[in-house]
């Protein structure tokens, strides 16, 4: 996967964190583009029930960084997107994140589950559909730079088990530990910072989280970072803790303050996000 340089994340991320009204118009903006996601992507899935969940989350992962990057490479405002922009845009990246993930969908039964949201729009022919995604598929390959591997946060969450079991542990306490760096992990999607920082930086970003806000004095944040193959920048890992933290904290804020009937559409589509991720550690986890 191809990071953001320093200098871009300087450039064009870091104001919008900083910025507290920037960063909770981006916030709202972005659980936006992720319940459309998760409405496209169950179109799929959903007739598919021997499909596994993870696999529906790492192709919503998958589909917001193709989209973010987009948005950045081309220096566009999302503002500036029309809804069929958008939702061309939306399709494009799940198809492509679903080659990433390795499962292969025909391209005319994407169109055919997707023809509905289209037609909201006009009348659309399967093969319009297909046009515009293959064509748009082609700009977000443009713009990643025609990489489209994903670096994946949840394999990490092996280590952290097996950590825990090193100090004796229960397995209803394990399980517990997990689901709270999970709901951490899912969090920090709902703004780019996989862009710039490492999975292993975010993981570790959410333990440290997860330490703070259970009082879980017992794991030593330096141990777990000697068992890590990979170099780990304890700066980046300090920075990324208080974004994290801040995105959880406007997207609790958000959920009090947006009306009823918006509240109950986030609360859904966030919950389906975090169920579909915890049902299924076990894939990445070993018992």
């Amino acid at each position: 996967m191809t990071y953001l340089t320093k200098e871009d994340w300087t450039n064009y991320l870091l104001p919008k964190l900083r910025d507290d009204k920037s960063f909770s118009v981006q916030l709202k903006e972005n659980i936006k583009i992720q319940n459309s996601f998760i409405h496209l992507i169950n179109k799929i899935f959903n007739e598919q029930k021997n499909s596994p969940k993870i696999i529906t989350q790492r192709i919503l992962i998958s589909s917001m960084i193709y989209y973010h990057k987009y948005i950045l490479f081309n220096n566009i405002l999302q503002s500036d997107l029309s809804a069929l922009d958008k939702l061309v845009l939306f399709c494009s990246c799940i198809f492509l994140a679903l080659k990433e993930a390795n499962k292969l969908i025909h391209i005319n039964y994407l169109a055919t589950k997707f023809q509905p949201s289209f037609n909201k729009f006009k009348n659309f022919e399967l093969e319009e559909i297909k046009d515009l995604m293959i064509q748009k598929e082609f700009d977000i390959l443009i713009s990643i730079e025609f990489d489209m591997n994903i670096d994946w946060p949840y394999q990490m969450l092996n280590l952290v088990k097996l950590y825990l079991k090193k100090l004796q542990k229960g397995n209803e306490t394990i399980a517990r530990i997990i689901n709270y760096i999970n709901l951490n992990i899912n969090d920090s999607h709902l703004f780019p910072l996989c862009l710039y920082y490492t999975p292993n930086e975010i993981v570790f970003s959410c333990i440290l989280l997860a330490k703070k806000n259970y009082n879980l004095d017992f794991i030593n944040i330096d141990d777990l970072i000697k068992l890590n193959k990979f170099k780990i920048d304890n700066d980046n890992i300090k920075q990324c803790t208080l974004y994290i933290s801040k995105i959880i904290k406007y997207k609790n804020e958000l959920i009090q303050n947006v009306n009823i009937n918006e509240t109950r559409k986030i609360i859904t589509n966030l919950k389906i996000n975090d169920n579909s991720q915890n049902e299924n550690n076990n894939n990445y986890i070993i018992n």
